[in-house]
C-alpha cells in the first residue's frame, strides 16, 4: 500500500461511515482536522446523496455526488496544510 492510499483510506471510510449510518439523522457531519486546526466539515444529505465541503482555510464550499470526489478533495486540504509545515 502507497502513503497516499494509506492515507486516504482513513478518509474513505469516515465518508462511508456516514452514508451506511442508521441513526435516522437526514444529515450526517463529520470535521476533519490536522495538527488541532478544523480544516473542513464535510455533510451528507441522505435525501438528495450529496456531500457538501466546507472548507475553512479558504472558506470555500463544493458539492460532490461521488464519495471519491470528496475523499480526493479532503485528502488535499490536508495534504496542502501537511506541506505549508
Amino acid at each position: 500500500m502507497s502513503k497516499t492510499e494509506s492515507e486516504i483510506t482513513p478518509i474513505i471510510n469516515r465518508l462511508e461511515a456516514m452514508v451506511k449510518d442508521q441513526s435516522g439523522q437526514e444529515v450526517q457531519v463529520r470535521n476533519f482536522d490536522l495538527y488541532g486546526l478544523n480544516l473542513a466539515r464535510v455533510s451528507f444529505d441522505r435525501r438528495t446523496n450529496i456531500f457538501t465541503i466546507k472548507e475553512f482555510r479558504d472558506n470555500h464550499v463544493f458539492k460532490f455526488d461521488n464519495i471519491d470526489l470528496v475523499a480526493i478533495d479532503i485528502y488535499e486540504i490536508l495534504r496542502d496544510l501537511k506541506l505549508t509545515f
